[in-house]
């Protein structure tokens, strides 16, 4: 689950990729409340194996979205995506247990 700030317009997100583009991408969102799909304009960078991709969008606290980075017709990365401001938590799991770091 990747994580934006509702307040920013500009977000930054990075992903590992199921292979490396190299060629345009276009990234779509999908608001599972609405139910519309929008594509919006990315850059991206792939270093060290990380592809870190910027984008502007206006989002609202609280929208969860599905996306998608396509080269062409194959599918780069899917994912998932929620707007908030509340701070993010990390959190390990092991036999049962939560460790909140």
């Amino acid at each position: 689950m990747n994580v934006v700030n509702p307040n920013n317009i500009s977000h930054e997100i990075q992903v590992i990729p199921r292979f490396y583009p190299t060629d345009e991408l276009v990234f779509t969102l999908y608001n599972e409340a609405t139910q519309i799909e929008t594509n919006v304009t990315i850059i991206y960078l792939v270093e060290n194996g990380v592809l870190t991709f910027t984008f502007d969008f206006n989002f609202t606290d609280g929208q969860k979205f599905q996306f998608k980075i396509l080269e062409g017709t194959e599918i780069v990365y899917r994912g998932k995506l929620i707007a908030t401001t509340q701070e993010t938590q990390n959190y390990l799991t092991d036999k049962n247990e939560y460790y909140y770091e």
